[in-house]
């Protein structure tokens, strides 16, 4: 199935975001619920939070209580260095 990143649906961080991830053919689940909160991306086990919002430290311990690691990425690194982004991920997060 294609994920459509439209405007009206995603930030424009969460598009930059899911395009590194279909460049990389990385499977990810998008606005998923866990325990009743969304999270923006789901890959595996790895829940991630994209934007410049405070963290919902309820919402976080849901996350992690559930099995879920958790990541956070803002706004700004999405921005400034896309590439050091999509690094962090391959080499530390998601294991192809």
């Amino acid at each position: 199935m294609r994920i459509n990143l439209d405007k009206k649906h995603f930030t424009k961080p969460e598009r930059i975001f899911g395009e590194i991830l279909k460049k990389n053919h990385i499977l990810f689940q998008t606005k998923i619920k866990i325990e009743g909160r969304e999270v923006d991306f789901l890959i595996g086990r790895v829940a991630i939070e994209i934007g410049n919002h405070s963290q919902d430290v309820e919402k976080n311990s849901r996350i992690l209580e559930n099995g879920f690691h958790l990541l956070f990425i803002t706004n700004a690194e999405l921005y400034s260095n896309p590439k050091a982004v999509e690094f962090s991920l391959l080499t530390n997060w998601i294991k192809l």
